[in-house]
């Protein structure tokens, strides 16, 4: 929801300083000023003005940096208003400080901060303002000082016994972004000794009328083909002496004419406070919104807008989608399932969990916002989890997500731990944390489920809890505290109380929703709903990432004894079992790091596969993660600059509308199909059994049309195996072809991938630019190429790469700058695995 006037960013020039001197009513004059950046984090304004080694250098760096999260640190900028004599209130907004602060103006103290998650504001008189030179002070307080009261009956109740905040203790206690706070799971992977500490987010001032809107929530009371009955509820703030006055809301047309195609009116009576009012809206031959691949994400724009005696006093904007959202657990016949039914057409999800690109800053700006998109629309995604460690974003996220027709599953930021629901003002200050989230959320058409937290119940009932406390702590906030904001604040999406299900059995494939994780194995349990999943190794992010992130450049990292040096640096010692792929890493960083990002790869193909391909129960896939959380070793199918991995191109590949996929059962090879669009499809069949040298042994083509949200086997190959000679030198390949396009593509080896002998075969590529910032690279083999690499501009996304090549079967790949935008010829090197010979592809 934008407000068309009134409101200015405060980004003037901000500083920072220690702060030892109390109360801070003016900034000493002594004090050590450096210059700081609004919204950021005091560690990047330290490393930038040379106080503070770069904490993600090495695992010393970030030990010295925790010093940083246990000191006082006073902001302070000036800042003139626009036309002050406008408005008799004014309202001072934080969108986000990272976590206890004082705020100070003109030598006034207007209040604190005490919660990362929420936007924080403080109403100002125009007496407390100036037209020029309001002095701004935010004294931040370290973490530790906003619970320390806290800390006694928590460690006796939820038996924590940590010494300091860096473990579950202050994920317990302070409500700020808890992937910091996970074992394991930190800057480094060496501890969680570096927290961001700052004002991560933007910092606003608001011209307040007599009566402002502060919400617009439109949602859809029924819906047919014929015609959309729309309730808006308009949430209006008064100030003292506001007369009565007049809501309108208006509906345009999503097709861009701007015609108004719903109008509806409310009374706002006189007096002070805070009022709900409701207009009705009807829409006749509505567009639905649907998720991505079922249809349009068709958005109406809506306008509120409050009059009084003639005068417009406000009005906001915000896009609308009408659709319905239902969560179905139950079949017809009783059997359990676990459905998201947009519109009442079940989805089947392909989705990931996202989380915050900045370990210590959390949030990105619009560059990284465009990147993540991007590659979300490359992945195939049509769901991200907003996962209970992470953080909320900014509404540009969730408007982005609208208009790509992508669902959001919403955690709220409860994570793998107890919490103090005995404190009632540790209660209720999360309640009204929840309570800013559903109305930051519900106006968006992709919201999809509302999720009371992650993996509380599985703690519960698996990680052994029972055995060292007395009861369930946390288990009010999603039972009681979360279910009574919604019922305040209809949300119109599901709830669950959290992910997974609880009981026995709380990865059970049989009930609910699952984190289905580990080994091999548990990918072919047939779970209804996987809600995180991942397989094998972990893996490091690129070269590139490591040196612009930590300064690290891996060349340094060659030869005898350079995993000593490696250990030595981040503490981090070698995974060297890859049985997925059967490489060894031998030479140096950047071979092991390669290594590394093959086998996570292919952990993930083989087990992705299982639920795609041979779980008929299965209704979605949530990959975890989406991105990495620190630069070093963590899952993720993008690193944490935002590069991607090989398992981005996986998860791609499976998350295809169609997709085909080839496996041996005994002596007998079979073909699957799996289509999960909603259309039927019809194509050719193409399988081929070849040697690597290019030759075909036998080939087998046949028409298949496959039904919507189906898979079948298409094709039996009855005892075939037994024709294959040289298992390492023979390959089955597949592939389907819709109106001479081949959508999807698969190689079934027979042996592990480090066996297969793939003769020196040429790459050739042909280029063809087909719009502005788009080209499409054609590539073929004379032989076989078991995985094409392709690297280049960081400022491209591709739509396959890390794939199998066969010759006489070329594959066209798409090229598409990030926002279309012109620039100079690109030049991308390919390259095969295993000494094949590289090319280029310049795209100009």
């Amino acid at each position: 929801m934008k407000h068309e006037s009134g409101q200015q960013a405060i980004t003037g020039t901000w500083q920072v300083a220690p702060w030892t001197a109390q109360p801070p009513t003016a900034p000493a004059a002594e004090a050590d000023w450096i210059p700081a950046t609004v919204p950021g984090v005091v560690q990047y304004d330290l490393v930038s003005a040379g106080r503070l080694e770069n904490p993600f250098g090495g695992t010393q760096a970030a030990l010295d940096a925790a010093w940083v999260a246990r000191s006082e640190w006073l902001y302070r900028t000036s800042f003139d208003v626009a036309d002050l004599g406008a408005a008799t209130r004014w309202r001072l907004e934080f969108a986000g400080v990272d976590t206890f602060a004082d705020v100070w103006l003109n030598g006034a103290k207007l209040g604190s901060t005490a919660n990362a998650y929420r936007s924080h504001h403080f109403d100002l008189a125009a007496a407390d303002l100036k037209p020029a030179g309001n002095e701004l002070l935010v004294h931040v307080h370290p973490h530790e000082s906003g619970v320390d009261e806290l800390i006694p009956e928590a460690r006796r109740r939820l038996g924590l016994q940590e010494e300091g905040l860096e473990g579950r203790l202050g994920k317990s206690l302070i409500r700020r972004y808890q992937r910091s706070f996970f074992t394991g799971s930190s800057l480094l992977n060496v501890g969680t000794s570096v927290l961001g500490i700052g004002i991560h987010r933007p910092v606003m001032l608001t011209a307040l009328q007599p009566a402002r809107i502060a919400d617009l929530y439109i949602s859809t009371e029924r819906v047919d083909a014929d015609v959309a009955e729309l309730s808006a509820q308009v949430t209006i703030e008064r100030q003292p002496g506001a007369g009565p006055s007049l809501v309108e809301v208006a509906l345009r047309d999503p097709d861009g004419s701007g015609a108004v195609v719903a109008r509806g009116e409310a009374e706002v009576p006189a007096g002070e406070g805070v009022v709900a009012v409701r207009a009705a809206l009807r829409v006749e031959q509505p567009q639905l919104w649907w998720p991505k691949g079922f249809g349009a994400a068709a958005l109406y724009r809506a306008r509120a807008s409050i009059t009084a005696d003639g005068t417009e006093l406000d009005a906001v904007t915000q896009s609308f989608g009408i659709r319905t959202v239902e969560l179905v657990e139950e079949k017809p016949n009783g059997r359990p399932t676990f459905e998201i039914v947009v519109n009442g057409v079940s989805v089947y999800v392909r989705g990931t969990n996202y989380i915050p690109v900045d370990y210590l800053k959390v949030h990105g700006d619009t560059r990284a916002y465009d990147r993540v998109f991007a590659l979300l629309e490359a992945q195939n995604v049509n769901l991200v989890r907003m996962w209970g460690g992470g953080a909320g974003e900014a509404d540009d996220f969730f408007d982005r997500a609208d208009r790509a027709g992508i669902l959001i599953w919403q955690d709220f930021y409860l994570h793998s731990n107890v919490y103090p629901d005995y404190e009632e003002e540790w209660v209720a200050e999360f309640a009204r944390e929840s309570r800013d989230c559903i109305v930051q959320l519900r106006r968006h058409a992709s919201l999809a489920i509302l999720c009371g937290g992650n993996e509380q119940r599985e703690g519960w009932d698996e990680y052994g809890w029972r055995d060292t406390i007395d009861r369930f702590y946390g288990e009010r906030l999603i039972t009681e505290t979360i279910p009574g904001v919604i019922a305040e604040l209809p949300a119109g999406v599901p709830y669950i109380d959290n992910s997974p299900h609880g009981g026995t059995w709380s990865q059970s494939p049989v009930h609910g929703e699952g984190h289905i994780w580990g080994n091999f194995f548990n990918s072919t349990k047939d779970p209804l709903f996987v809600t995180e999943t991942c397989w094998g190794q972990e893996s490091y992010s690129k070269p590139q990432t490591l040196k612009e992130v930590m300064g690290l450049d891996v060349a340094e990292f060659h030869g005898a004894g350079w995993a000593k040096r490696w250990a030595e640096r981040t503490r981090l010692g070698l995974f060297n079992r890859t049985p997925f792929t059967g490489y060894h890493s031998e030479g140096g960083l950047k071979e092991y790091i390669e290594v590394l990002e093959l086998e996570q790869g292919f952990a993930d193909f083989f087990s992705l596969s299982n639920f795609r391909m041979r779980s008929p129960s299965n209704r979605g896939i949530v990959y975890w993660s989406f991105n990495k959380g620190g630069p070093l070793f963590q899952f993720g199918s993008v690193d944490y600059a935002l590069r991607p991995l090989m398992s981005h191109y996986v998860v791609a590949r499976l998350y295809r509308d169609v997709v085909v996929g080839a496996y041996r059962d005994q002596d007998t090879f079979r073909v699957q199909l799996s289509n999960r669009g909603p259309r039927a499809v019809a194509g050719a069949l193409e399988v081929v059994h070849a040697r690597t040298d290019g030759t075909v042994i036998r080939r087998w083509e046949q028409a298949v049309e496959l039904v919507a949200d189906t898979t079948d086997e298409v094709l039996t190959l009855d005892g075939y195996y037994g024709d294959v000679i040289e298992r390492d030198r023979e390959v089955i390949f597949s592939r389907f072809v819709v109106d001479g396009v081949a959508v999807t593509d698969d190689l079934l080896m027979l042996c592990p991938l480090a066996e297969l002998i793939t003769p020196s075969a040429g790459l050739t590529t042909e280029v063809s630019a087909t719009g502005d910032g788009e080209w499409d690279i054609t590539i073929s083999s004379d032989g076989l190429a078991k995985v094409v690499r392709i690297e280049g501009d960081d400022d491209l996304v591709l739509s396959d790469n890390y794939f199998p090549l066969i010759a006489g079967r070329p594959v066209t790949v798409r090229a598409r700058r990030i926002g279309g935008q012109a620039g100079e010829a690109v030049t991308l090197q390919l390259s095969a695995l295993d000494g094949q010979s590289p090319t280029s592809a310049v795209l100009q």
